[in-house]
């Protein structure tokens, strides 16, 4: 396979930074656009230079390897699994299922055709993420010990589409919304989430079903403890930070703006080191261009990601498991908040 052909289902503002993302990306190439609405599909199509598909099955051609399904989660599930069926590999964007059985459905659909499925959690990729991700594995701030994770938005304007605080849509609020992003972080630096206990409320906005935050504590199967928070009630703006301590110190990494740190000594109670990141090009290309500029690089390094690991690569980039896994314990905490007690997974 000399480039990787992608068809893109669903042409939303996502969608159309996915289109550019693709377009600058080495090995990739976009060759169908498809979306409900016919003259925002049309114009991304044109944009593009590539066909434009009313229907989803009609953009699932021969001349597609890989499928990008940015569409609202009721459809994930039947893209996901034609797809599979038709032997196309596929990056969904988050959340991967509105439930942790539609979630199952679509990585088993993956593993049956023997095709690749990633889940879109690019904030793996923000180099403030990448930074401390980096400064863990080094062992710099020696073994984990515990983590505390936030992201939060104030809720109005953010609110793009009434169905991102539709229960039947979502399956959920603030943990399935922005919270999954910060979710699937606090595992990648936790590791395998082994139980769950967790509390949700809903006294801001009452969307039936929806809550406005969730809390939630999880735990590895070494014991350490991750403390993690998802709001529709940041009156501040958006933002989210994680801080990732050890033994012998922490890292940090939040946005915006774009920022990590670590301290550590060598021993606990020694002399403190530290260590700032800061990303000033890319900072100024924000100012420039707006965080849309972020999140285009992200998905430029997610796409590169997708490509390694269809070629059977480690990379860093979420898998099907990962976002099949960020669903489980999303719900687990909704089970944990309504019958007061702790939700087990296997080690």
């Amino acid at each position: 396979m000399n480039e990787m052909r992608f068809a893109l289902i669903g042409c939303g503002e996502i969608g159309g930074l996915r289109a550019e993302a693709l377009q600058k990306s080495p090995g990739l190439k976009l060759v169908r656009a498809c979306d409900v609405d016919a003259a925002r599909g049309k114009a991304l199509a044109a944009q593009h230079g590539v066909p434009y598909e009313s229907d989803w099955h009609a953009a699932l051609g021969d001349d597609v390897d890989a499928v990008l399904v940015s569409t609202p989660p009721p459809l994930h599930t039947p893209m996901c699994l034609e797809a599979f069926r038709l032997g196309k590999h596929v990056l969904c964007e988050k959340p991967l299922a509105r439930s942790p059985e539609e979630g199952r459905q679509i990585v088993e659909a993956a593993r049956a055709a023997k095709r690749h499925l990633a889940t879109g959690f690019n904030y793996r990729f923000y180099p403030a993420i990448a930074a401390a991700k980096s400064v863990l594995d080094s062992g710099r701030i020696g073994e984990l010990d515990h983590i505390r994770s936030y992201a939060g938005h104030p809720g109005g304007t953010e609110f793009t589409h009434a169905w991102v605080h539709d229960v039947k849509v979502m399956g959920g609020g603030a943990l399935v919304d922005n919270g999954i992003h910060i979710l699937d972080l606090t595992r990648y630096f936790l590791g395998e989430v082994v139980e769950v206990k967790g509390f949700r409320t809903g006294h801001v906005w009452s969307f039936e079903g929806c809550e406005d935050n969730a809390f939630a504590l999880l735990r590895n199967s070494r014991g350490n403890i991750a403390q993690l928070q998802a709001s529709w009630s940041e009156w501040r703006g958006y933002r989210f930070r994680i801080e990732v301590y050890g033994t012998r110190g922490c890292v940090r990494a939040s946005y915006p703006p774009m920022y990590a740190d670590a301290v550590w000594s060598e021993k606990p109670g020694g002399p403190m080191r530290r260590e700032r990141f800061f990303f000033p090009a890319l900072q100024i290309k924000e100012r420039l261009k707006s965080y849309r500029f972020t999140v285009v690089q992200s998905f430029i390094e997610e796409f590169a990601g997708f490509l390694r690991a269809a070629q059977g690569q480690a990379t860093p980039a979420a898998s099907g498991h990962d976002g099949l896994r960020a669903v489980e314990i999303a719900h687990a905490v909704y089970q944990s908040s309504a019958d007061g007690g702790t939700v087990l997974f296997p080690a």
